[in-house]
């Protein structure tokens, strides 16, 4: 049977089932969404991406996926709620939620140094000047809750900025890395966390911790402070944790063998062209683990994605199981940085997530309730969670690195139709 005939058996057996449903069943628990379909055909109909997948939760209503396109431009294989995309950042929101696990069973606690657990970590150097590459004592130590809220002084070899950046480069440390070859005078990306932790230590601090946001490989070495902790790689603990009792089956950070049919290629614009960059057939997420990067380097399906958000609009709990007490969500879902330092203008940032509360004027989109939180991965997927109106959304796509304004396209689409839904 070919592809094209499989596709169509499946349009069809979609549509008879469908009718088979009475219409005001569909309209009572399931909205159409129509702004959020709008918003994705665009980017599909027009050929900017070769597919988009949306996961929405409202509610108690079942969860509502809308898909369009396909894996890749060159295969009829179509997007669907378990297709698999590099969520890249969107995996730190479910790094800081395991270390916020870890706080919960009495095993870290936010205000503990981390020295006490990664004994190389404990005297921290600060640049005094960078250019000349003088130093001085940092004035405290690193804690569990500058890592959750990027306050700990780190930076990022490949999107970050300055001398620290380049030492980054120069020592290897690229979390999620995995096909980046090494510049001239370079050490190769470490491979594991332990190595990655051993040469972040040696390196000096850009500011004293708790004093500033900055977006950084802080979320990387929890999960060595997770491995370390809980006796079991970094990716067990999440699997026991998170993965296996909310049924992610398909999040991981590889792709194996047996799940390469359902696994998206990613794009990028590039002289007004959208280009592959990262094959599906060929994809280093197919290779290995590689290092189990806490900030970076999951590949997860909208059907899991939103399991994992559901799960935290039920403030720990999914389909009767329940991963974390209401309390830990809670916490982990506040402001946990230092007082008087902020993200955003004046919002704040709690485990690994950004938070809303100035009337959502820092959040892409705007508008969005005090108490929201969000992330998003550099490749275009993004998720939020808003407590107020008991709504989720979850977007895939693989455009890498965001040049199109879905951040913001995605949330005035969604809130269109929440208003029209609550009308």
């Amino acid at each position: 049977m070919t592809d094209a005939i499989m596709l169509d058996r499946r349009a069809l057996l979609a549509s008879i089932a469908a009718l088979a449903i009475p219409m005001g069943a569909r309209a009572a628990g399931q909205p159409d969404y129509p702004a959020i379909k709008a918003f994705i055909d665009s980017y599909v109909d027009t050929k900017k991406l070769p597919g988009v997948v949306a996961a929405i939760k409202l509610g108690d209503r079942p969860v509502k996926f809308i898909s369009s396109g396909t894996l890749g431009f060159d295969t009829p294989a179509p997007a669907t709620p378990t297709s698999l995309f590099r969520i890249y950042s969107m995996t730190k929101p479910i790094t800081g939620l395991a270390a916020m696990k870890l706080v919960e069973d009495g095993k870290l606690s936010l205000d503990q140094p981390i020295s006490d657990i990664l004994p190389d970590f404990k005297n921290m150097q600060v640049f005094v000047d960078p250019k000349a590459m003088t130093t001085r004592p940092a004035a405290g130590p690193i804690k569990l809750r500058h890592l959750l809220t990027h306050t700990a002084g780190f930076n990022y070899a490949t999107i970050g900025h300055g001398p620290l950046a380049q030492l980054y480069a120069k020592n290897g440390i690229k979390p999620g890395g995995r096909d980046l070859e090494p510049g001239p005078g370079e050490l190769p990306p470490a491979r594991d966390l332990e190595t990655f932790g051993k040469r972040l230590s040696a390196l000096p601090l850009d500011f004293d911790p708790g004093t500033k946001w900055q977006y950084s490989v802080a979320l990387d070495l929890t999960g060595l402070i997770i491995q370390r902790v809980s006796g079991v790689s970094f990716y067990d603990y999440l699997r026991k944790s998170f993965f296996e009792p909310l049924k992610m089956h398909d999040t991981d950070f590889m792709v194996p063998k047996s799940k390469l049919d359902r696994f998206t290629t990613e794009v990028t614009v590039r002289d007004g062209k959208v280009v592959v960059v990262d094959d599906r057939k060929s994809s280093p997420f197919a290779r290995d683990r590689d290092m189990e990067s806490g900030g970076g380097g999951l590949v997860s399906s909208a059907h899991d994605y939103i399991r994992f958000t559901t799960m935290l609009l039920n403030e720990g709990e999914l389909d009767g199981v329940r991963v974390v007490k209401p309390e830990t969500v809670r916490t982990a879902h506040s402001n946990l940085m230092e007082p008087g330092v902020y993200f955003a203008g004046k919002d704040a940032f709690g485990a690994a997530v950004a938070l809303v509360q100035s009337g959502g004027e820092n959040f892409p989109g705007g508008g969005q309730p005090d108490g929201s939180y969000w992330w998003f991965g550099i490749a275009g997927t993004q998720m939020w969670v808003d407590p107020v109106n008991k709504f989720s959304v979850v977007l895939m796509l693989q455009e890498y690195p965001t040049t199109y304004p879905v951040l913001k396209e995605i949330r005035a689409a969604a809130y269109k139709d929440l208003a029209t839904i609550k009308a």
